[in-house]
Protein backbone atom coordinates (compact mmCIF):
# COMPACT_ATOMS: atom_id res chain seq x y z
CA UNK A 1 0.00 0.00 0.00
CA UNK A 2 2.85 2.40 0.84
CA UNK A 3 4.24 2.23 -2.69
CA UNK A 4 0.81 2.81 -4.19
CA UNK A 5 0.32 5.84 -1.95
CA UNK A 6 3.67 7.22 -3.12
CA UNK A 7 2.56 6.91 -6.76
CA UNK A 8 -0.77 8.60 -6.00
CA UNK A 9 0.33 11.41 -3.67
CA UNK A 10 4.05 11.78 -4.36
CA UNK A 11 3.69 14.75 -6.68
CA UNK A 12 0.97 16.38 -4.58
CA UNK A 13 2.56 16.34 -1.13
CA UNK A 14 5.74 14.31 -1.34
CA UNK A 15 3.69 11.42 0.11
CA UNK A 16 4.33 12.43 3.70
CA UNK A 17 2.27 10.05 5.84
CA UNK A 18 4.63 9.74 8.79
CA UNK A 19 5.55 12.42 11.36
CA UNK A 20 8.98 10.78 11.86
CA UNK A 21 9.77 11.26 8.17
CA UNK A 22 8.49 14.86 8.23
CA UNK A 23 10.62 15.55 11.31
CA UNK A 24 13.72 14.17 9.59
CA UNK A 25 13.03 16.36 6.55
CA UNK A 26 12.46 19.37 8.83
CA UNK A 27 15.81 18.73 10.53
CA UNK A 28 17.43 18.42 7.08
CA UNK A 29 15.83 21.82 6.26
CA UNK A 30 13.68 20.37 3.47
CA UNK A 31 10.51 21.60 5.24
CA UNK A 32 9.75 24.89 6.96
CA UNK A 33 8.38 24.90 10.52
CA UNK A 34 4.93 25.76 9.17
CA UNK A 35 5.03 22.96 6.58
CA UNK A 36 6.20 20.52 9.24
CA UNK A 37 3.34 21.47 11.58
CA UNK A 38 0.76 21.21 8.81
CA UNK A 39 2.08 17.85 7.66
CA UNK A 40 2.00 16.39 11.18
CA UNK A 41 -1.51 17.72 11.81
CA UNK A 42 -2.71 16.26 8.50
CA UNK A 43 -1.01 12.93 9.25
CA UNK A 44 -2.71 12.61 12.62
CA UNK A 45 -6.13 13.63 11.26
CA UNK A 46 -5.65 11.24 8.33
CA UNK A 47 -4.81 8.43 10.73
CA UNK A 48 -8.04 8.97 12.67
CA UNK A 49 -10.07 9.09 9.45
CA UNK A 50 -8.43 5.86 8.26
CA UNK A 51 -9.24 4.20 11.60
CA UNK A 52 -12.87 5.27 11.39
CA UNK A 53 -13.12 3.90 7.85
CA UNK A 54 -11.49 0.67 9.00
CA UNK A 55 -14.05 0.34 11.80
CA UNK A 56 -16.88 0.93 9.33
CA UNK A 57 -15.50 -1.79 7.06
CA UNK A 58 -15.38 -4.12 10.08
CA UNK A 59 -19.00 -3.26 10.98
CA UNK A 60 -18.03 -1.35 14.09
CA UNK A 61 -15.86 -4.04 15.61
CA UNK A 62 -12.90 -2.71 17.57
CA UNK A 63 -11.46 -5.99 18.84
CA UNK A 64 -7.92 -6.66 17.66
CA UNK A 65 -8.04 -3.27 16.02
CA UNK A 66 -4.63 -2.80 14.43
CA UNK A 67 -3.21 -1.04 17.49
CA UNK A 68 0.43 -1.81 18.10
CA UNK A 69 0.91 -3.74 21.27
CA UNK A 70 3.83 -5.66 22.69
CA UNK A 71 2.79 -9.29 22.54
CA UNK A 72 4.41 -10.96 25.52
CA UNK A 73 5.15 -14.62 25.12
CA UNK A 74 5.07 -14.54 21.30
CA UNK A 75 7.83 -17.14 21.06
CA UNK A 76 6.47 -19.19 23.95
CA UNK A 77 2.70 -18.71 24.38
CA UNK A 78 2.81 -20.37 27.82
CA UNK A 79 5.28 -17.76 29.11
CA UNK A 80 3.26 -14.75 30.17
CA UNK A 81 6.05 -12.94 32.00
CA UNK A 82 6.02 -9.26 31.25
CA UNK A 83 9.43 -7.85 31.83
CA UNK A 84 11.16 -4.58 31.01
CA UNK A 85 13.29 -6.24 28.35
CA UNK A 86 10.24 -6.76 26.17
CA UNK A 87 9.46 -3.04 26.32
CA UNK A 88 13.10 -2.09 25.78
CA UNK A 89 13.42 -4.52 22.86
CA UNK A 90 10.30 -3.12 21.19
CA UNK A 91 11.45 0.46 21.80
CA UNK A 92 14.89 -0.28 20.37
CA UNK A 93 13.35 -2.09 17.38
CA UNK A 94 11.16 0.94 16.58
CA UNK A 95 14.23 3.21 16.69
CA UNK A 96 16.31 0.91 14.47
CA UNK A 97 13.60 0.20 11.89
CA UNK A 98 12.56 3.84 11.63
CA UNK A 99 16.21 4.79 11.23
CA UNK A 100 16.55 2.29 8.35
CA UNK A 101 13.33 3.49 6.70
CA UNK A 102 14.26 7.15 6.90
CA UNK A 103 17.83 6.55 5.75
CA UNK A 104 16.33 4.85 2.68
CA UNK A 105 14.01 7.82 2.09
CA UNK A 106 16.80 10.38 2.50
CA UNK A 107 19.09 8.37 0.21
CA UNK A 108 16.49 7.74 -2.49
CA UNK A 109 15.36 11.36 -2.65
CA UNK A 110 18.80 12.87 -3.19
CA UNK A 111 19.25 14.26 -6.69
CA UNK A 112 22.05 11.83 -7.55
CA UNK A 113 20.17 8.83 -6.16
CA UNK A 114 16.58 9.66 -7.12
CA UNK A 115 14.86 6.41 -8.03
CA UNK A 116 12.11 7.95 -10.14
CA UNK A 117 9.25 5.60 -11.03
CA UNK A 118 10.80 2.70 -9.11
CA UNK A 119 10.68 4.63 -5.81
CA UNK A 120 7.27 3.24 -4.85
CA UNK A 121 8.39 -0.35 -5.39
CA UNK A 122 11.71 0.17 -3.59
CA UNK A 123 9.89 1.81 -0.66
CA UNK A 124 7.43 -1.08 -0.47
CA UNK A 125 10.26 -3.62 -0.41
CA UNK A 126 12.06 -1.66 2.32
CA UNK A 127 8.87 -1.50 4.37
CA UNK A 128 8.29 -5.22 3.83
CA UNK A 129 11.83 -6.07 4.95
CA UNK A 130 11.43 -3.94 8.09
CA UNK A 131 8.11 -5.65 8.81
CA UNK A 132 9.70 -9.10 8.57
CA UNK A 133 12.51 -8.03 10.87
CA UNK A 134 10.49 -6.25 13.53
CA UNK A 135 6.92 -7.43 13.25
CA UNK A 136 7.25 -10.07 15.96
CA UNK A 137 9.13 -7.77 18.32
CA UNK A 138 7.24 -4.49 18.22
CA UNK A 139 4.58 -4.76 15.54
CA UNK A 140 6.79 -2.59 13.32
CA UNK A 141 4.88 0.69 13.35
CA UNK A 142 7.67 3.16 12.50
CA UNK A 143 4.94 5.82 12.39
CA UNK A 144 3.61 7.70 15.45
CA UNK A 145 0.39 8.79 13.69
CA UNK A 146 -0.32 5.23 12.54
CA UNK A 147 -0.11 3.98 16.14
CA UNK A 148 -1.76 6.90 17.91
CA UNK A 149 -5.20 6.72 16.29
CA UNK A 150 -5.85 2.98 16.84
CA UNK A 151 -4.62 3.24 20.44
CA UNK A 152 -7.05 6.09 21.21
CA UNK A 153 -9.90 4.39 19.37
CA UNK A 154 -9.43 1.24 21.46
CA UNK A 155 -9.18 3.30 24.66
CA UNK A 156 -12.45 5.14 23.98
CA UNK A 157 -14.23 1.97 22.97
CA UNK A 158 -13.21 0.38 26.28
CA UNK A 159 -11.66 -2.76 24.91
CA UNK A 160 -7.91 -3.27 24.95
CA UNK A 161 -6.03 -0.68 27.04
CA UNK A 162 -2.52 -1.99 26.29
CA UNK A 163 -1.98 0.02 23.08
CA UNK A 164 -2.52 3.34 24.89
CA UNK A 165 -0.35 2.24 27.84
CA UNK A 166 2.45 1.35 25.42
CA UNK A 167 1.97 4.29 23.02
CA UNK A 168 5.18 5.94 24.22
CA UNK A 169 7.14 3.16 22.46
CA UNK A 170 5.45 3.99 19.15
CA UNK A 171 5.82 7.74 19.45
CA UNK A 172 9.25 8.18 21.02
CA UNK A 173 10.93 5.26 19.19
CA UNK A 174 10.13 6.40 15.63
CA UNK A 175 10.84 10.03 16.47
CA UNK A 176 14.28 9.10 17.84
CA UNK A 177 14.92 6.91 14.78
CA UNK A 178 14.01 9.84 12.53
CA UNK A 179 16.16 12.33 14.41
CA UNK A 180 19.15 9.98 14.39
CA UNK A 181 18.75 9.35 10.65
CA UNK A 182 18.52 13.08 9.92
CA UNK A 183 21.69 13.75 11.94
CA UNK A 184 23.64 10.77 10.56
CA UNK A 185 22.65 11.24 6.89
CA UNK A 186 25.11 14.13 6.20
CA UNK A 187 27.99 11.77 6.94
CA UNK A 188 26.92 9.68 3.94
CA UNK A 189 26.25 12.65 1.64
CA UNK A 190 29.69 14.18 1.97
CA UNK A 191 31.74 11.01 1.50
Amino acid sequence: IGGIMIYIFGRVSGAHFNPAISLALFIRQKLSAMEFGLYVAAQIVGSFIACLLFVLVRRGKFNNFAGNEIQFGVLDPDDESKDGWSYFGAFLMEIILTFILIMFILASCEKDNYLGPSLGLAFSLTLLACSFIGGGVSGCSMNPARSLAPAFMQLFHGENKNPIKQIWIYIVGPILGGVIAALVWPIFIYQ
